[in-house]
């Protein structure tokens, strides 16, 4: 199980300011010396106990700290800090294992009883799956819930930018420093998160720099912030699928948007299928398990990719419904591309099986 990584400094920083027992995150010098086994036996060896050893790290790499300004210097730069005792901590993080000692936010976090859900995915998404990670989001949000991802390429993107144009209120969680946008070709949206009265999370202080474990770090809290996690387009090593494990470990749903069977992008959200997960189809279905407001399902407007259009241009001059085998012959498109368009224009609502084959709805 993950356990939250508090830096020395920010603990014992947290400590002087709010007189909080440095006991309460004694059981993590393992992840505050990064896994260094050889550090960790001597460490050992000089105090008598973890206790001792975390309290005296602590204090010799904060000593020089003066936590009032350091207290300002996050004042200047628009940032708060919220300790897990404050009741401004989001209620929903309370309740996972090992939650973030403390987070920094830029902007406004959403209210107590606004339902939340992450939408997570591969950084490298095919266009389909964009196009329903945007379509996703923006059924939501237009109902009233708050969409949580990581900010990253792909879906996580696409999610946001579905909210926002719907006019709603996205949070976006960090695997760096609050003051380090990554990847920073997405800093003008972090600032439209923000204008739109959205939030930027993070459990790392300011400086953090970005390093590949803080991600997987960061994924139990986009999970633990909503009610549930819709996964769309997950290959078999994704940190998408690991979100989701946090969230089944964290009792929340877990939703997944199901793909062509052979693209190897959907190996791991057809693994989370076969475990149990949700198949969804339209945010219908996310609703009702949620207990939340009714909504249209997914538009049947949605644009439609190159090899999408293709596809419906064969099935409208077709009388009859064509099989999966004909379509490939007709639109002259590789198997794997044919069979992801079909799985998604069904998604859509565009065409559906019909005498063993598909056809367009009318």
């Amino acid at each position: 199980m993950l356990m939250s990584a508090i830096n020395p400094i920010f603990s014992h920083t947290v400590r002087r300011t709010f007189c909080i027992p440095l006991d309460s995150i004694s059981e993590q010098p393992a992840l505050a010396l990064h896994a260094n086994y050889p550090a960790l036996a001597r460490v050992r060896q000089e105090y008598k106990d973890w206790q001792t050893a975390w309290s005296s790290l602590a204090k010799e790499k904060a000593g020089g700290i003066d936590p009032e300004a350091a207290w300002r210097t996050l004042e200047r730069q628009g940032i708060r800090l919220i300790l897990s005792n404050d009741p401004a901590y989001p209620p929903g993080l309370r309740e996972i294992p090992w939650p973030p000692f403390g987070i920094y936010v830029r902007g406004t976090l959403p209210g107590r009883d606004t339902p939340a859900l992450a939408i997570v995915g591969t950084r490298k998404a095919t266009e389909s799956s964009r196009e329903l990670a945007r379509a996703f989001a923006g059924e939501l949000a237009r109902v009233g819930v708050v969409i949580v991802s990581g900010l990253a390429l792909g879906v996580d993107a696409a999610s946001h930018v579905g909210c926002l144009d719907a006019g709603g209120k996205t949070v976006a969680v960090l695997g760096s420093g609050i003051d380090r946008i990554y990847p920073a070709l997405h800093e003008r949206l972090a600032q439209r998160i923000l204008d739109r009265h959205g939030a930027i999370v993070s459990e790392y202080p300011p400086g953090t720099p970005t390093l590949p474990y803080r991600f997987l770090e960061r994924n139990r809290i986009v999970s633990g912030l909503g009610r549930g996690v819709l996964v769309i387009e997950a290959p078999e090593h994704s940190g998408a699928l690991a979100t989701a494990r946090f969230a089944l470990e964290q009792n929340r749903d877990v939703f997944v948007v199901p793909g062509p069977a052979p693209h190897p992008h959907f190996r791991g959200s057809h693994a989370l299928i076969r475990a149990g997960a949700e198949l969804v189809t339209s945010t219908a279905h996310i609703l009702e398990a949620l207990h939340l407001a009714p909504a249209q399902a997914v538009t049947k407007d949605l644009s439609e990719t190159r090899e999408e259009k293709i596809i419906l241009d064969v099935l409208r001059a077709s009388a009859t419904p064509l099989s999966i085998d004909k379509i490939i012959e007709l639109s002259k498109l590789k198997t794997p591309i044919a069979n992801q368009a079909v799985s998604f224009l069904a998604i859509k609502n565009r065409i559906q099986e019909s005498e063993g084959g598909y056809a367009l709805i009318s």
